[in-house]
């Protein structure tokens, strides 16, 4: 089911045992066939422009399946669930792809690669001193097809030097066992626009705008584009390797200091864990769990929420985090009590999608609401409006412009075109 969620994709290898591994990212770092993926702590990543595919018309309502259940996205309780509307400056995806369902309907607007082909070759080595640089994984030999050599140019600037093969062979960094990957976090005070274009203060205090020209160049060439308004249109490798990479940099940007003592960390095991330098504690990436539910009625119709802190018009389905000690089912079951003053019946895993934003776990349901003709109540704090709609009232809706849906990345897309029965435009 992974293969229809668009940041649940995944085509490299994680390659978890060679993290360990002494002087892994230093020996990868002047490998110039070494893959890099540009990111930042916020979620936004270096990518090649690509044009939009156009807005198609309004859609048509297909006949209902039998047995279709619904779908959801929404907020949490206690701490609201991150959704595109929390990212600052986001807007709708021009494309709205849909994302399938698990009978197999999926959406036919193009994946590509978007990641641009850069290299260690395109970064002096000290420019990547003082960065968090982290080892991603591995991919097959197919993806070394015209990659760099010897130091030769990529796609980025081609300002590195060639690797002395004792660190190539250290590292086991390419040949028959496929191309590596490492993510380079741009610093928060290099001050990367989302544009190619001068940073806002020219140079920051520390001067980094300037102690990394290599870098502030593919910034310029590559802009930083949060992924979860692309992440939709990015072929499998792609999505995989940056939902890791957004997580990880978001996560060690927020663990710094160890929660047990206060004493400074540093990454360890090639940046999947921060060792504190006091206690040596060593700590691990954390990720929340939040459920997300397309529940419908009797005669199948789906709940959408409006959430209090939503533009006017965006709707989605019921979501929230897991709460401590709290089986995922028994979480749908209360979110959708608390949210929308409805009873649910019947609960039905469908799939989950990674939600980096920073560090959240979305587990998407069906569920069917208790039979007795219930009448929907906002809890008027999170949501402020409940709607029952059919398949045509939605079709009707998000035409004229009325209802406004989840972008294309998230799960609550995905399961809304699932309850619907194919891709909703618009």
């Amino acid at each position: 089911m992974t293969d229809w969620l668009p940041l649940s994709r995944s085509r490299h290898g994680r390659d978890a045992e060679r993290r360990s591994r002494p002087g892994l990212v230093a020996g990868l770092s002047r490998d110039p066939s070494t893959r890099l993926v540009i990111i930042d702590a916020r979620g936004r990543v270096a990518l090649r422009r690509i044009d939009s595919p156009a807005r198609s018309a309004g859609p048509t309502p297909p006949a209902a399946p039998a047995g279709a259940g619904g779908t959801g996205d929404g907020d949490g309780a206690a701490r609201r669930v991150p959704t595109e509307e929390d990212s600052p400056g986001w807007e709708p995806p021009a494309a709205r792809a849909s994302s399938g369902g698990p009978e197999g309907r999926r959406a036919p607007t193009p994946q590509e690669d978007r990641l641009p082909r850069i290299t260690a070759a395109d970064l002096d080595p000290q420019e990547l001193e003082g960065l968090t640089t982290i080892y991603l994984g591995r991919t097959g030999r197919a993806e070394q097809e015209g990659r760099p050599r010897g130091g030769a140019p990529s796609e980025g600037t081609g300002q590195g030097s060639a690797a002395p093969q004792a660190a190539v062979e250290a590292t086991g960094a390419q040949g028959s066992e496929g191309t590596s990957w490492l993510a380079v976090v741009v610093p928060a005070e290099l001050e990367v626009p989302e544009a190619p274009a001068a940073p806002a203060g020219g140079r920051d205090a520390e001067g980094a705008g300037t102690r990394r020209p290599g870098l502030r160049r593919l910034l310029e060439r590559y802009p930083l584009i949060p992924l979860r308004t692309v992440g939709a249109q990015m072929s499998a490798r792609d999505a995989g390797l940056t939902t890791a990479a957004a997580a990880l940099a978001a996560w060690h940007a927020s663990s710094t200091y160890c929660p047990g003592c206060a004493g400074a960390t540093r990454p360890v095991d090639a940046g999947w864990a921060r060792r504190c330098t006091v206690c040596s504690t060593t700590h691990f990436p954390r990720t929340d769990p939040a459920v997300i539910v397309a529940a419908t009625d009797e005669d199948d119709r789906l709940v959408m929420v409006h959430g209090a802190t939503w533009p006017q018009g965006r709707y989605s389905v019921v979501a929230g985090y897991v709460e401590a000690g709290e089986p995922l089912e028994a979480a749908v079951v209360r979110e959708v009590a608390e949210e929308t003053g409805l009873e649910v019946s019947r609960v039905e895993y469908v799939a989950s999608q990674p939600w980096p934003f920073p560090r959240s776990l979305m587990v998407g349901y069906r569920a069917r609401l208790a039979p007795g003709g219930q009448r929907p109540r906002p809890d008027g704090e999170e949501v402020t409006e409940v709607l029952l709609v059919s398949r045509g009232e939605l079709g009707a809706a998000v035409s004229r412009g009325s209802i406004i849906l989840p972008g294309a990345t998230s799960i609550g897309r995905a399961l809304i075109e699932d309850w619907y029965g194919g891709p909703i435009p618009g």
